[in-house]
Formats: C-alpha cells, sequence, structure tokens
C-alpha cells in the first residue's frame, strides 16, 4: 500500500486545515528496550552464518511436504482448503459511542467523560496539599498563594491548551504574558504569569500524606489514581472498529525516574515508555499501559514481556474478534496461537528472523530473487500464515498473520509485487504513530522535572483527541482539531475569567481584556461618599468620583473618560 493511500486515510477523518507531515507514517515504529539492542526494522538484512548450509526453498519444494522450523515446528507447503470466514474474525461488537457517552453533544460535556467533574475536585484537594505546604516561601503568603478552586484548574487546563495550540509548549512564558503588545491578551486575561508558574509547580494528583506507603507497593502512585480512572472512561466509552495497532509511546522525560528509558531509535531519546492499544481507523486510545519498571511485590507486580503486555491490553476486546497489528517486539508464533485459540483475535505483525519456528529456508535469502515470496501454513491448526518477502538486495521481510489465508500477491503494489499482507500491515500499523503526532502537534507538555505532570500532560493530548472523536460520531460535526482545541480552551476557562472580573481591585486593562473575551463586564462595587458616584473606567486606585453622567448609558464617567458628542 503506497503513501497516498496511508495519508488519504488520515486526511479524510482528521480534514485539518493546516499543512502536516504524514510521510513518516509509513516508516517502521522502532521500539527499544533501556539500553538493548532492539530492533524492529521489518526489513532484515542478511543471512544468519547457520543459514547458509541449508537447501534453497526451491529443492524443498520438490522433496518435502512440509517445512520444518530449528526448534521442530511445522509449516505446511500449500494452503489449506478454507471455504468460511474464521469465526475469529466474525464482528460481535459494532464499533462506535457506547454507554453514557452517547449523550455527550458537546465539546466540554465529551471532554468531561475523560476528566469528569469528580476527578477535577480530586486533583484541586490534592493540589491545594502542595499550596499550604509551599505558602511560606511567599512574602505575603495567603495574598501571593491563595488556594486554588474547580474554576482555576480548569482555566489552567484550558491554557495548556491553548499553549498548545500556539506552538507554545516549549515557547518561554514571558512571551506568553508579554506587556509589549507581542502577547495573547488571552493569558494575561485568565491569570497572572506568576499564578500560571506557582500551578505548574504545585499541581499534584495524589494525596500526599499516604503517598509514601502506597510507594511500597507502586512506583506509579503519584498518578495511579487519575490513570486509572482515564483508562476506565476510555475502555466504557467506545468501541474500536475491527482493526487495532498496539505499539509504544514514548513520553519524553529527562528528569529523575526509575523507570525512565533510553530508546535510540525515538526522536526524544529518553522518556516513559507507555503501551498503547489504538483504533487503526478512528485512532481513538482504548487501553494503555505504563512500563513502570520492576514493580516492588505486591498487586501491582506484573510480567512485562511483550506477550503479557499485549494479553493485558486486549482486554476491552477479548473475544470481540478484532485483528490487532503490531510490530516484531510484540508478535511471536506463540502469542499469535494462543490469541487465536483462547481470545477469539487475530494477528498481523512482523517477525524477527531469530525466532525457532521460522524454517531457515525463509531466512536464507542469498539465491532468492528481488520481489519473490515465500508462504507457509500453520500445520496443526491451519490458522496461520508465515510469510518472507525480498524487497530488496540483503533484506527480508518477515510476516506472521492469522488473519490471511492465501498467498495473495496485491495488484496495486504493482512491480514490486508485495503479498497482501504486507499492504494490510502498512494500512493498519500506523495507528499510534498517528495519535503520537496528533499529541506532538498541539502538544500541551510543558518542562518538568516531576513524571506525573508529564504523564497527565499526555493524558490531556490524549483526551482531547479521544473527546474530539466522541464528538464526531454524536453530531457529525466537521471541526479541524485546533478549532476543536480553541473552543475547548475558551470553554474551560470562560467560569474563571467572568468570577475573575467580579473582583473590585482588578485593574481597567485585565477588566477589559476580559469583557473582550467574554463579553461580560461586572458591575463595579461603588464607594459613594457624599452620594458622588466613582468613574466607571478610572482604575479603583485614583479613587476619582464625579457628578457627570454619560448620555448613552448613564454610567459615571469623569471628564478625562468624558467626549463630546458634537
Amino acid at each position: 500500500m503506497n503513501n497516498d493511500k496511508i495519508t488519504n486515510k488520515v486526511i479524510e477523518w482528521l480534514q485539518e486545515d493546516e499543512d502536516t507531515n504524514i510521510s513518516d507514517l509509513n516508516s517502521e515504529t522502532d521500539t527499544e528496550s533501556e539500553h538493548s539492542n532492539h530492533d524492529t526494522e521489518s526489513e532484515q538484512s542478511g543471512n544468519s552464518d547457520s543459514d547458509n548450509t541449508h537447501t534453497p526453498a526451491s529443492n524443498n519444494l520438490l522433496y518435502t511436504p512440509c517445512y520444518v522450523g530449528k526448534d521442530g515446528t511445522k509449516w505446511l507447503m500449500h494452503k489449506p482448503q478454507t471455504t468460511k470466514t474464521a469465526r475469529q474474525n466474525i464482528i460481535t461488537k459494532l464499533p462506535g459511542v457506547k454507554g453514557a457517552a452517547k449523550n455527550s453533544k458537546t465539546i466540554l460535556d465529551c471532554w468531561k467523560i475523560f476528566f469528569p467533574d469528580n476527578i477535577i475536585i480530586y486533583i484541586v484537594e490534592c493540589t491545594n496539599q502542595q499550596l499550604n505546604l509551599i505558602r511560606s516561601n511567599y512574602t505575603r503568603g495567603e495574598r501571593d498563594c491563595p488556594p486554588t478552586n474547580f474554576e482555576e484548574i480548569l482555566a489552567f487546563f484550558g491554557l495548556l491548551y491553548l499553549a498548545g495550540v500556539k506552538k507554545a509548549q516549549h515557547l518561554n512564558t514571558d512571551e506568553l504574558w508579554s506587556t509589549d503588545g507581542t502577547a495573547p491578551e488571552f493569558f494575561s486575561a485568565t491569570m497572572s504569569k506568576r499564578r500560571f508558574h506557582t500551578l505548574v509547580q504545585a499541581i499534584r494528583f495524589d494525596d500526599r500524606n499516604s503517598r509514601l506507603e502506597r510507594k511500597k507497593t507502586d512506583n506509579l502512585a503519584p498518578i495511579r489514581y487519575i490513570f486509572d480512572q482515564f483508562l476506565k472512561s476510555c475502555i466504557e466509552s467506545y468501541t474500536i472498529s475491527e482493526y487495532a495497532t498496539i505499539d509504544e509511546m514514548l513520553e519524553a522525560f529527562r528528569g529523575r525516574c526509575k523507570f525512565r528509558q533510553y530508546i535510540a531509535n525515538k526522536p526524544a531519546k529518553y522518556g516513559i515508555k507507555i503501551y498503547a492499544l489504538v483504533d487503526a481507523r478512528t485512532f481513538y486510545t482504548s487501553n494503555m499501559e505504563i512500563y513502570a519498571g520492576k514493580q516492588p511485590p505486591g498487586p501491582f507486580q506484573k510480567d512485562n514481556s511483550a506477550a503479557c503486555v499485549v494479553k493485558r491490553l486486549i482486554e476491552p476486546i477479548d473475544k470481540s474478534g478484532r485483528n490487532i497489528t503490531m510490530d516484531n517486539y510484540f508478535t511471536s508464533v506463540p502469542l499469535a496461537n494462543e490469541l487465536y485459540a483462547n481470545h477469539r483475535l487475530t494477528i498481523v505483525g512482523t517477525l524477527r528472523k531469530n525466532k525457532r519456528e521460522i524454517p531457515p529456508e525463509f531466512t536464507n535469502i542469498k539465491s532468492r530473487p528481488l520481489q519473490s515470496t515465500m508462504f507457509a501454513y500453520g500445520q496443526h491448526t491451519n490458522n496461520s500464515l508465515l510469510c518472507s518477502y525480498v524487497p530488496k538486495k540483503n533484506k527480508n521481510v518477515l510476516m506472521l498473520s492469522t488473519m490471511h489465508r492465501d498467498d495473495y500477491i496485491d495488484p496495486d503494489s504493482g512491480d514490486l509485487k508485495k503479498p497482501e499482507v504486507i499492504t494490510f500491515y502498512n494500512l493498519t500499523k500506523g495507528g499510534v504513530d498517528v495519535v503520537d503526532r496528533l499529541k506532538t502537534e498541539y502538544s500541551v507538555t510543558r518542562i518538568s522535572n516531576r513524571w506525573p505532570f508529564t504523564i497527565f500532560c499526555s493524558l490531556l493530548n490524549i483526551g482531547a483527541i479521544n473527546s474530539q472523536i466522541i464528538y464526531k460520531t454524536n453530531t457529525n460535526d466537521i471541526f479541524t482539531r485546533r478549532q476543536f482545541l480553541t473552543d475547548l480552551c475558551k470553554i474551560l476557562t470562560k467560569p474563571h475569567l467572568l468570577k475573575r472580573a467580579t473582583i473590585p481591585s482588578l485593574g481597567l486593562s485585565i477588566r477589559q481584556k476580559i469583557q473582550n473575551i467574554t463579553g461580560f463586564q461586572a458591575a463595579p462595587k461603588e464607594n459613594t461618599p457624599q452620594g458622588k458616584p466613582r468613574c466607571t473606567y478610572c482604575p479603583i486606585r485614583k479613587n476619582r468620583f464625579t457628578q457627570h453622567q454619560c448620555s448613552i448609558c448613564s454610567k459615571p464617567i469623569c471628564k478625562e473618560h468624558t467626549a463630546s458628542t458634537n
């Protein structure tokens, strides 16, 4: 499948008006464990030394009925007879929005599916604990570091989204709150720069009083509750389509973290690894798991092997007839057979050439012509297709599929003569990659030395993507992602803006900015000594009273702000 087809699949749904670079959707996703030689390239080079002593595949076809792997696994040379669709690919759960999420018709309602009020209230309580702790660092205490509230935290999230829309996630905040006329007035109207910095520093996602006890059994204790609630909402709100992708994300982070990963082939190099199950059609993130290293003994201790990770990620789609596309870090013959037999799921994935189930004829490509393909079929269960394709000299693409059952060559591939299993893999492998690109394009992430904040920013990014998918499904409204995030920002910040506009001591310039954004103007408190009202447009500190009124709106106005209508 060429790049144009994959690009059209993405742009057809997104319909974005910005220039986007999707050229690397057709490139392989590289996945490495910390300081390892992990390589997930589908085009694997060369022949191993042991391969040179084996008979070429063309001779084997004449004398043997099957291929034999190094561990004794037997593969049929000729495809078995099949007359109907495998039960494993019969869809019983239709894709789309489900449960209470069907009633979400507004942008805010869709966003609150993933960040409901009880989660926001919990974050407010945890953040106030930290604000109480750091208040002594401020000269004026309660005045410079007051407790936060529900509306202010929503406004803080709104500013993070707006900074992402403006691609200012790594921009110095001095430029966002600049007073020389070059900064967007939205930031200074919502809150001061100092308050924004305070919230970035103080925001917390768990009860600090019980944190030490919880960390004895869980490395993810500072973010566990929020993360689990977010995943629960993702799983309960949407059923993904028949094609899913499992891959990993890497959230850039260079601070102190015991499970921080180094992956040389990722742009960020250092970060927190998150495994994800994503819809390959709509790019809805259905399930995730944070790699937390070796967990202490307890309920959160898990096997971090690739097969076990996959079996935990597929829980939302278990026995639903879906197909999962994976790279060679996750793909193995035993896992494919288990998912097929016990979970009613099929897989399509690349294989590493060192798997002992692979017959030597499939890895010895020295005598094979370019664009040639070899096929083999599982002998006992008749549910596996093994494929070896030579795209160019000394390159070998090994594929395993429990979805495909024949040796069909895709005619759309032209002279490349790619098997259908490879073109299918290229079409569906990019689910997680697209989510990563969407997250990066308008990221809310701020530079921070606290890994829980980095993970939460990732949840904000994914929550916005998922909420737009649900909003589009429920309403059929066509929104670019940029417009959706901008409207979400305005909705989240409006309650705090209206509340801030009622502060009597608020400066006139800030009050006017709020009026420009919301259209609301709070009536100032009047201190009327000797019956004289204060000028509406003068700052409170001037304490200027007047007997004159505007002839149009009848508001008190001083001579400085008076203009003749003649």
